[in-house]
């Protein structure tokens, strides 16, 4: 995340190389690789948004100009053109828990990005009415790159997993710069003659003691060039070890701390303030200061030499993977809270709506009962979503070990009989569909009006919201999708280290839950699944995927009306009684059956689709 400022304030103060030659097609041992993985990942979504562009690809669409797919490729294609240009692809870090001293500027940055989207939609509403000028149109284009894809990191990681980069990518059992160090100083001990390059954005980077031999290269000023002789890659350079020297201390850890309690004086001012040898005794800078004193060597070893161990943690996303951590080292996020918490993926929907993760959050509940469970923990879930122009806090539904069952085995029911059907479409096509019948089920239960069939349609096809009335439901389909994500992934966890239901209290339901782990397994990645197919129509027409769909929605129509007719025959009518002193009638109210007693199907909106 970084200290505000801190690249640009020592770069105008002469403490960086820029647009320094980094790396000639054809050259050899320019540096030892270490990737940054979400900075990574931000920098080839630009990449791709750029392509996008320049092929005129970009329309007026909402959200980002370049899919996943596309992201994807450009992982592997950037990395393949950083060895060409002599660097050794040494290890990619993800992140797969933040420190609990970030929460607040989690909260922060998640609240900027709802008012992101705000401004956002407001620009893309006047471009459509308006017919935009060119300046008008490159405003959007700035506004439009504010807002990430929800699901990019994980994304981007899963391209790594699928090509020749697998055997260097990692997800960190903590926070990726931590990592970053640690393998800079073991590159530095182990190769003495070479060089060391920490690829990232994050400042951060650059106040770790890193070695001597470690310089920080900044992705944002990565470029390509071509001279008369060949191709060449130019950025800005940090070289920790050196500006710590010139200004005769250790490491930048003092000169960063004064830069972010004063964002307006001048960096050779502060620098002015530095008494070599003597540090700031105060509370504020020791707590600064312990943030940049890496300590995870021990566990990089363990990453490095025990295969499992790393592919354990590689098959967890990184929201998934911090709240293991927490129910595994029994930690809350908030000091002083017996809370775990997760930060839900932000989701680009209509902010005069209720957050769309409201849909799949039965499947979200079913997953934290089981992680849990696993870690004979009694706390709850605090899930952190968008509310409006701001972040909400909302405590998941607690799931008793009965419900659990019944929610195992209608979910592991709904993917063996509820989806199956024969229709010649793809694998990807037939999961798209599946997920789109339990969000249709979920918004019985949230009492969302339905949609209609043709507009369902838009949301199997994969193609981008161009008008908002669309992006509602295309956030609720992400929200269905990745809570079934989520759910597999802590499966596939538990089922690799303690196992289900280790205290045997519902020995019966085992069978189940491998099951469904197995159908869920076969669940698309994230550029699979949303990678727009214009060859569906061709083999089932766009008329029979819209009698499908229109078929769904009529079934939990009906079902939807018969259990409000039910419940209102349940409420009993008021009776009528004349008072004793007047003679006059009053209401008396009475009291409408127990919840108990209600139809079973209530909150459980596929159970009735997996009969169909």
């Amino acid at each position: 995340m970084g200290i505000p400022g801190f690249f640009s304030r020592m770069t105008a103060a002469g403490y960086a190389d820029t647009t320094k030659e980094i790396g000639r097609r054809g050259g050899r041992g320019q540096a030892y690789a270490i990737i940054d993985g979400p900075a990574f990942a931000y920098h080839v979504l630009r990449i791709a948004e750029n392509r996008a562009n320049s092929h005129g690809l970009a329309g007026t669409w909402i959200g980002s100009a370049a899919s996943y797919a596309e992201c994807g490729l450009a992982v592997v294609q950037w990395l393949g053109e950083l060895e060409e240009f002599g660097f050794v692809v040494d290890t990619i870090f993800f992140d797969g828990a933040l420190p609990a001293s970030k929460r607040a500027t989690r909260i922060k940055r998640l609240t900027g990005l709802a008012v992101d989207v705000d401004l956002y939609r407001r620009r893309h509403e006047k471009l459509l009415l308006s017919r935009a000028s060119d300046g008008e149109l490159a405003e959007f284009r700035r506004t439009q790159k504010d807002l990430v894809p929800p699901f990019l990191v994980q994304a981007v990681q899963e391209a790594l997993l699928s090509s020749r980069f697998k055997d260097v990518v990692y997800c960190c059992p903590g926070e990726a710069d931590d990592f970053c160090v640690a393998a800079a100083r073991k590159a530095c001990m182990i190769h003495l003659d070479e060089r060391v390059a920490i690829f990232t954005n994050d400042s951060d980077l650059a106040v770790f003691d890193s070695g001597k031999q470690t310089k920080i290269v900044l992705l944002n000023t990565y470029e390509s060039c071509v001279d008369d002789t060949s191709e060449f890659a130019t950025a800005t350079v940090f070289w920790p070890s050196r500006i710590a020297a010139k200004i005769r201390c250790p490491d930048l850890i003092e000169l960063a701390f004064y830069l972010s309690q004063n964002p307006s004086d001048s960096v050779a001012k502060l620098v002015s303030w530095i008494e070599p040898g003597k540090l700031p005794r105060d509370r504020a800078f020791r707590k600064f200061s312990d943030l940049y004193q890496a300590t995870v060597e021990d566990k990089l070893v363990v990453l490095q030499r025990k295969e499992p161990e790393r592919q354990l943690l590689l098959g967890l996303d990184a929201r998934v993977a911090e709240l293991v951590d927490q129910v595994k080292t029994r930690t809350p996020l908030k000091n002083g809270s017996s809370d775990f918490e997760i930060f839900l993926p932000f989701l680009i929907d209509d902010s005069s709506k209720a957050s769309a993760w409201r849909i799949g959050s039965f499947v979200r509940a079913v997953a934290y009962k089981i992680l849990l469970d696993a870690g004979e923990s009694q706390n709850a879930v605090l899930e952190h979503k968008r509310a409006g122009n701001g972040i909400s806090t909302r405590k998941a539904t607690s799931v008793g070990d009965p419900k659990l069952q019944s929610e195992l085995l209608r979910l592991s029911k709904f993917f063996t009989i509820g989806s199956s059907w024969e229709l010649p479409c793809t694998a990807v096509e037939r999961w798209r569909f599946a997920i789109i019948k339990l969000m249709v089920g979920d918004f019985m239960r949230e009492e969302i009006w339905l949609p209609s069939p043709e507009e369902l349609v838009l949301v199997l096809r994969g193609y981008e919201c161009t008008h908002w009335a669309h992006v509602q439901l295309s956030a609720y389909f992400q929200s269905m999708y990745y809570s079934l994500r989520m759910l597999l992934q802590v499966m596939r966890y538990v089922d690799r280290t303690t196992g289900f239901d280790k205290n045997n209290r519902m020995p019966k339901l085992k069978k189940t839950f491998k099951t469904l782990l197995e159908t869920l397994e076969g669940m698309p990645g994230i550029a699979d699944f949303f990678q727009p197919n214009p060859e569906m129509e061709k083999v089932v027409s766009k008329a029979e995927w819209t009698a499908r769909l229109d078929e769904c929605l009529q079934f939990v129509d009906r079902l939807w009306k018969s259990q409000q007719s039910r419940a209102d025959k349940k409420v009993k009518k008021p009776k009528k009684i004349y008072d004793k002193e007047t003679g006059a009638k009053k209401l008396k109210r009475m009291a409408t059956v127990d919840e108990q007693e209600e139809d079973r199907l209530a909150g459980n909106p596929f159970a009735a689709l997996a009969r169909e």
